[in-house]
């Protein structure tokens, strides 16, 4: 619900996407910028709060699943996934954590740390296209990174 709110709301220029963190916003407003002339839409589930790095602060995920340009939903969108970007609060602010196509993605504990699970299309692994494969990253305080 609060999704569906705050897709909606940023998509139409409302003041209340102007709550959303800063970098948020810029990354919606270049998405905005990059469709000219054509119309820009956010989907319902395109922003999505959640905890990402465990620091009880609620961090944002932008799906491009879930954005349309002219019509189009495959504006961001291709064989190796969809652009998506992960926003993770860090020392009173944002930092873009993610920022690129992805197949799937969960968060979870693991080993007793936050970690990103990403599902990637094969060539991002130096693998056919077809044979997607995977990667964890974990928190590490400031960036998800490999497990050392």
């Amino acid at each position: 619900m609060l999704a569906t709110c705050l897709a909606v709301l940023a998509s139409c220029g409302s003041p209340f996407a102007q709550t959303l963190p800063a970098p948020v916003q810029k990354s919606m407003q270049e998405a905005r910028k990059s469709c000219k002339p054509e119309k820009a839409v956010f989907g319902k589930d395109f922003v999505a709060r959640k905890d990402v790095n465990g620091d009880g602060v609620p961090d944002y995920v932008l799906d491009y699943e879930h954005f349309e340009c002219g019509g189009s939903s495959s504006y961001y969108c291709g064989t190796g996934g969809c652009l998506t970007q992960v926003f993770a609060s860090n020392d009173g602010g944002y930092v873009k954590v993610l920022d690129e196509n992805v197949q799937g993605l969960e968060f979870k504990t693991l080993k007793g740390r936050p970690a990103m699970q990403i599902g990637l299309h094969g060539s991002s692994c130096g693998r056919p296209g077809m044979d997607p494969c995977g990667a964890t990253l974990y928190w590490n305080g400031a960036k998800f990174s490999p497990a050392n």
